[in-house]
């Protein structure tokens, strides 16, 4: 029997049998992945803790007519404080729905791993913005997957957004592109949002920034940041 060892999060829980849970598990080496959690509800139960949702462990996982087993578990956080705050639950139970979306079996996974550790981190630990952290994790998550938007110039014009006066940038998610002032009617209203100039330069720092510093960011409004935070990871869904 061979072993496989990984370090991921449990992202979803489902009961199975009397005893048994299926957990998904975000991995660094392995993608997303399912495996059965023997006896996991149990009280007495080597697999209670490391089965839970949210807890973040080393597995060590075995294969067996065709589904992944754990075979033993180390915890290494159990993001207790999060996981007890109905709040910050809901918020980060909306992020781990998305994961499941976009992720997939032998796909690698390790920066999105590291972007959700990292995010639900800061949520637990930090007296940041949670709509400015969320919007955050949503761009680098949808960045790293390969929809990143051409950021630097108009779309239209090519003038570049970086060095502009304009007070709003305008945001074409049909295309994935951004949009100088001038040139916003080129696009149907119907098909662009519009953002300040602050905000936009906060998504490019996300954009652009390494994942230890996305969250090191500021906007006293933070609305038209949610907005594109939003806009722009429903139109990358609908591409997938």
């Amino acid at each position: 029997m061979k072993l496989i060892k990984v370090k991921g999060i449990v992202i979803r829980e489902v009961a199975y049998k009397d005893n048994d849970k299926i957990i998904t598990i975000l991995t660094d080496t392995l993608g997303k992945v399912s495996a059965i959690a023997k006896g996991a509800k149990k009280t007495n139960s080597p697999f209670l803790a490391s089965s839970q949702y949210l807890v973040y462990s080393e597995f060590v996982l075995y294969q067996n007519t065709g589904y992944y087993y754990l075979n033993s578990t180390s915890v290494i956080n159990t993001f207790y404080n999060l996981r007890i705050d109905f709040d910050k639950l809901q918020i980060v139970f909306n992020m781990t729905k998305l994961l499941n979306s976009v992720t997939d079996e032998n796909q690698d996974c390790d920066k999105i791993l590291k972007l959700f550790l990292n995010t639900i981190y800061v949520l637990d630990k930090y007296n940041k913005n949670p709509k400015l952290v969320v919007n955050a994790f949503k761009i680098k998550l949808f960045t790293y997957l390969g929809f990143a938007p051409r950021e630097d110039k108009c779309s239209n014009c090519s003038k570049s957004l970086l060095d502009c006066s304009d007070e709003h940038i305008y945001y074409d998610y049909i295309s994935n592109t951004f949009l100088c002032e001038e040139c916003k009617n080129t696009v149907d209203s119907k098909k662009r949002i519009q953002i300040s100039k602050a905000t936009y330069n906060a998504i490019i720092f996300v954009i652009r920034s390494d994942l230890k510093k996305i969250f090191s960011f500021e906007l006293k409004d933070y609305m038209d940041f949610e907005a594109f935070g939003q806009v722009f990871a429903d139109s990358m869904m609908c591409g997938l």
